[in-house]
């Protein structure tokens, strides 16, 4: 009987959260809240910056390596909308200038929509309201020679490498070498990615 009686008394003792608990526990979520979401706004962005960086270094190697495995051309044309599209040919031509007549009664395969998300600012080498760019790759492992940047873009035409990161990839005509550059926001120079 009396222990019945404690287990009772056990129970009646307990008591669970107070309003005044509850509420500051409301409250400092707020708070933390009010923190993180900055954060992960940031680093969605970084990421989106860094995803179109390798989606584009992707696309120049795949060009590359796909007109020499066919023997013909590769085409990549960037524009002042930032966007960028390829192509490749069968037809091999000695020109890294310009499209060659042949160049499009032989093309092997088209990829016309955006290889870019469309989040990030793409200079392509036209400048920041410039005409564009025009790349091709040669069966023989020449390109055209290039200089391209993506970084962030919070207003149409002024990139922020203050905030977020930048980069950068130079084309070499005679090899079609990628070289990959990251903005240094501390020195405010491109350090070379290895």
């Amino acid at each position: 009987m009396i222990r019945k009686k404690l287990k009772v008394k056990r129970y009646l003792n307990q008591s669970g959260f107070t309003l005044l608990e509850l509420l500051t526990v409301i409250g400092m979520l707020l708070v933390l809240t009010t923190f993180v979401t900055p954060v992960i706004g940031k680093w969605r962005t970084e990421k989106n910056i860094e995803k179109d960086f390798y989606a584009l270094v992707s696309a120049i190697n795949y060009l590359k390596s796909k007109a020499q495995v066919v023997n013909g051309t590769g085409y990549f044309n960037c524009n002042a909308s930032r966007s960028a599209i390829y192509s490749v040919s069968g037809f091999a031509q000695t020109s890294v200038t310009s499209k060659h007549a042949n160049f499009d009664a032989n093309i092997i395969e088209q990829k016309s929509e955006n290889i870019l998300s469309g989040k990030t600012y793409f200079d392509c080498g036209g400048g920041s309201g410039g005409v564009g760019t025009i790349l091709f790759f040669l069966q023989n492992g020449k390109a055209t020679p290039w200089i391209g940047e993506i970084s962030y873009d919070p207003e149409p035409g002024i990139p922020d490498k203050v905030n977020y990161s930048a980069y950068q990839i130079r084309l070499n005509n005679a090899t079609g070498f990628v070289q990959q550059f990251k903005w240094n926001k501390k020195s405010e120079s491109w350090t070379e990615l290895r």
